[in-house]
């Protein structure tokens, strides 16, 4: 089977051409881009990112994780690069797929510095498109707290539903707080 590649007069772009979205294009993380990006998470709150414990660990932690972690079809993780100049701005995953149900969850972080910009709403995009076409999917995911905004406000921006409120879900600077669930069907997409 013969891959090609995106491209365009500027940029050749090492990716197959459903992982290029408008601004920025995914590719498979490494376990250098894990410990080059985990200081994301750390000046995001880290526990405000997620309703489980959070361990601390050293970036070169994350890396070996990353290398020892089973690698199978049911998760996998990207960085999300621009297309303009290949920066790294986000990180974007897919996890817990359910091939009886056809569906999977989706998780973000986007850089501090590049957020507001577009990348996540991109990748996301490119991600969920995949997922439906090539991966059989007929539904995608997200997890978030009621207090995590932006989040909230990507997932509406981009057609998810919100599907369940969490009573109580995440504790966070002492108290606790509503987790909602967000959707996407295959067909309601309309980007």
């Amino acid at each position: 089977m013969k891959v090609t590649f995106m491209a365009d007069k500027k940029n050749i772009l090492p990716v197959p051409p459903s992982l290029v979205g408008e601004k920025v294009f995914l590719r498979p993380i490494t376990p250098e881009d894990e410990a080059n990006t985990y200081h994301w998470m750390m000046m995001s709150e880290p526990q405000s990112q997620t309703c489980r414990p959070w361990v601390f660990r050293t970036a070169s932690d994350m890396a070996e994780r990353y290398k020892k972690a089973e690698k199978d079809m049911s998760q996998q993780r990207f960085l999300v690069l621009t297309r303009k100049d290949k920066t790294p701005v986000a990180k974007v995953s897919f996890f817990d797929f359910n091939p009886l149900n056809r569906s999977a969850e989706l998780g973000l972080i986007v850089d501090p510095d590049e957020r507001k910009k577009g990348y996540g709403a991109d990748a996301i995009k490119i991600l969920a498109r995949h997922l439906f076409l090539y991966r059989g999917l007929n539904k995608v995911y997200a997890r978030t707290a009621e207090f995590n905004v932006a989040a909230i406000a990507l997932m509406e921006s981009l057609g998810f539903k919100k599907d369940a409120t969490l009573r109580d879900h995440y504790f966070y600077q002492g108290e606790f707080h509503k987790g909602f669930i967000y959707s996407l069907l295959q067909f309601e997409p309309d980007w």
